[in-house]
């Protein structure tokens, strides 16, 4: 193969777009006819960011003047969207230390600047500060390498002569200079150089902050329990015998509750519906049992005797169902015991025996635990990862990446007498990149739905897993493939196993339109992109489709609260590493790139700050969670490694094997060897032995639908307060008045 490539190096230069596939753009331009569109994209995207970000402020001036404390039955859906989370609100009353910042008004913005890391970490949690402590380090890596590419490498691409004159985009990049040039040594040896100054600088981001609650450290979870020691008693006998001097706290065995979730969600969002009836006083509203109200206002019922009824049936369900859940306990149990260091020599002194199989491990937060999945075996669960991987593998193998779409919409508006680019041409520029952005931006939103498809036993190994197939999909399908001119995975393995012509398709990394094609994504992504997630557009369209299938608007209460959620660490890592990897693999062969990258790592943390403080309620992930902040990390020599390999790529195909390519493989090698056997990156783990600095909760190893249930069959009434108490009569007076009009109006 090495000498078939040496062979066909005179095919340098003989490849254009139509051979490498890429973005065609229209010759007609708006504001000149220079650096390929990106004066244009620039323009556009500013003008859009500043009509959307215009577009929040009033959004959220409109929620926050409507008032933070009223009642969710009675917020508008700007409240919903636009405003602090109930959980947050109920902070800022608890506790001084924890308190939102006032931003009224047009004062969200500044506000943002003014949350510390200590308000981070106790109102979000030690997982939101190791992603934003993340973002800091990566923005500080970013800033160098702009610094250098801007004042260093940009200087020298203009002094070849190669690509047109000084006002061509090309004249910019690395194929301006002669192949014999002096200067390209001062690419090699800065593409090494950014190795010890990603490791010096990503070593600061691995945090010391604990992030396991004090009850979490010493609880360990035993799974591939038999069923004759599936009880307390023959557990603690056990380790009585088996670990004299372990003083156990507390031994809580998880069940079989996915059937019990479902009826109790039904019975709350019920009995939520029942109470808004009440509180509301409506005793004339109606509900529609069958469908939804909206598109069937017929065959109508009475909605509070519909409710009452609903609730007294599906409570007799959930009772009987606990009763049966409470008789068939899975093999799993979480042992609490006195103290970090006990919990730490169980896990490293048992031994599974011959009448003793079980697996004991550190047990991860009750919190991050998703209960109703705990049913699902290992046997079960890998047999449907396998499933659906290998579904999900067979879709992104055959599935063509986006530029390819961007292509057809081209080639669809050509043959329609070019109507967008005479309606004009700005417009006819810039959907294509739109396009390409939106596009990309369904696979993750796929990657994601089939993570949760597959059942993980923690929302932590769930988010762990979305950002790694997330992340190389992305990276795949955005950047390997249209660097290289293909269009599929499919496309990449039949280009692999061929014997010809393998030259020009490394060639195409090389093309000036290609650099000019990442740098329009990287300014798209910068401002449209997180302007977008500011507005969070798919959550309300997701919203409004629920509320389209209400039986009843005593329903929108429940629906209401659906909408706050937690953040997706694993999809938001994806993305900030695929958009870093873009600039810093071609910020050496097409400077001009690295601005806008740190434009959308700037843009992006900030954008993460307001959402994880004000938007989306805390997640507490540990064990798991920390491995996810870990391997973000180490994901970051993917950068270097394929910015090293496109290097050693330039200087054999442009110069041949010389003393440059072999210094560049050599260094590629030498890199690969030191980040993954040496690691120079420590993982995220907590200081150990240091109980005190570990956070008391009130948390139980107990399923919340468990502890919900229990209340409901001993009978404990809910106690609903009304926004305005001033001397108002009973609940339940006000049920029985509204049961007697609605009984003399039937009558």
């Amino acid at each position: 193969m090495l000498k078939h490539l040496l062979e066909n190096r005179h095919t340098i230069g003989s490849v254009n777009n139509d051979t490498c596939l890429t973005t065609r753009r229209a010759n007609a331009t708006v504001i000149s006819n220079v650096y390929e569109g990106i004066p244009e994209t620039i323009l556009l995207n500013v003008i859009t960011w500043v009509l959307l970000i215009l577009l929040f402020a009033i959004l959220r001036n409109r929620a926050w003047d409507y008032g933070r404390l009223a009642l969710v039955h009675t917020e508008k859906w700007t409240q919903l969207f636009y405003k602090n989370t109930d959980d947050a609100v109920a902070v800022e009353e608890s506790s001084a230390d924890v308190s939102l910042i006032p931003d009224a008004g047009c004062l969200w913005f500044p506000s943002i600047f003014k949350i510390s890391k200590e308000r981070i970490f106790t109102r979000c949690g030690p997982d939101a500060s190791h992603y934003l402590s993340f973002q800091e380090q990566l923005l500080l890596l970013s800033t160098t390498i702009t610094v250098f590419a801007l004042c260093v490498i940009l200087p020298i691409n203009f002094q070849g002569k190669l690509q047109g004159g000084k006002t061509t985009f090309g004249h910019t990049t690395l194929s301006n200079l002669e192949p014999s040039s002096n200067w390209l040594w001062v690419h090699v040896v800065a593409s090494f150089c950014f190795v010890p100054l990603t490791v010096l600088i990503m070593r600061r981001s691995s945090g010391r902050i604990p992030s396991a609650s004090a009850l979490t450290s010493r609880t360990v979870m035993i799974t591939h329990i038999s069923h004759a020691h599936r009880n307390t008693d023959d557990i603690k006998n056990y380790f009585t015998v088996r670990f004299p001097d372990t003083e156990i706290k507390d031994i809580q065995i998880a069940y079989r509750i996915k059937k019990l979730t479902i009826l109790e969600k039904q019975r709350a969002l019920t009995h939520e519906a029942k109470m808004y009836c009440i509180l509301n006083n409506k005793p004339d509203l109606k509900v529609q049992p069958y469908g939804c109200i909206i598109c069937c206002p017929w065959k109508t019922q009475n909605a509070l005797e519909y409710y009452t009824e609903e609730e007294a049936r599906l409570t007799d369900l959930v009772v009987a169902e606990r009763r049966k859940v409470l008789e068939s306990p899975l093999g799993i149990a979480f042992i609490t015991l006195n103290s970090e260091e006990s919990a730490h020599h169980v896990i490293k002194s048992f031994t599974p025996g011959s009448l003793r199989h079980w697996l004991i491990t550190k047990a991860p937060s009750p919190s991050d635990i998703n209960w109703e999945n705990l049913e699902i075996s290992y046997r079960n669960w890998y047999s449907k990862a396998i499933l659906i991987n290998a579904i999900l593998f067979l879709i992104l193998f055959f599935l063509t990446t986006p530029v390819i779409v961007v292509n057809v919409f081209n080639n669809l508006t050509s043959a329609q007498d070019k109507f967008l680019s005479k309606l004009t041409p700005l417009l006819s520029d810039f959907l294509p990149t739109l396009l390409l952005l939106s596009v990309s931006a369904l696979m993750p939103v796929l990657v994601a739905y089939s993570d949760e498809w597959m059942s993980h036993w923690t929302k932590s190994k769930q988010n762990h897993a979305t950002m790694h197939k997330a992340f190389f999909f992305l990276l795949f399908m955005v950047l390997i493939l249209p660097s290289l001119g293909l269009t599929s995975a499919q496309a990449f393995v039949e280009w692999s196993l061929q014997t010809g012509n393998l030259t020009v398709r490394w060639e195409c990394v090389f093309l000036a339109d290609k650099g000019a094609f990442f740098i329009n994504y990287v300014i798209t992504s910068a401002l449209i992109g997180t302007a977008l997630e500011l507005l969070r557009f798919p959550e309300l369209a997701m919203y409004a489709f629920r509320l389209l299938r209400i039986k009843s608007e005593a329903e929108k209460t429940s629906i209401r609260k659906e909408i706050m959620s937690e953040f997706p660490f694993g999809i938001h890592y994806a993305w900030t590493l695929l958009i870093f990897t873009i600039s810093t693999v071609y910020s050496l062969t097409c400077p001009l790139i690295t601005p806008f990258g740190l434009l959308y790592l700037s843009l992006k943390h900030f954008v993460d700050k307001y959402n994880i403080y004000y938007v989306y309620r805390p997640i507490t992930m540990c064990g798991e969670g920390q491995q996810i902040h870990a391997d973000a990390v180490r994901m970051v020599r993917v950068a270097i490694l394929l910015l090293q390999l496109i290097m050693a790529a330039f200087s054999f195909i442009r110069g041949g094997f010389n003393i440059m390519c072999a210094v560049s493989f050599i260094a590629f090698i030498v890199t690969v060897t030191f980040f993954f056997f040496l690691s120079p990156f420590p993982s995220c783990r907590p200081i150990q032995n240091n109980n005190t600095a570990l956070p008391e909760f009130s948390e139980q190893y107990i399923a919340p639908v468990l502890l919900s249930s229990q209340n409901i069959e001993q009978g404990d009434e809910y106690i609903v307060s009304s926004p305005s108490s001033y001397g108002s009569s009973n609940i339940n007076d006000i049920g029985v008045r509204l049961m007697s009009e609605i009984g003399s109006s039937v009558a």
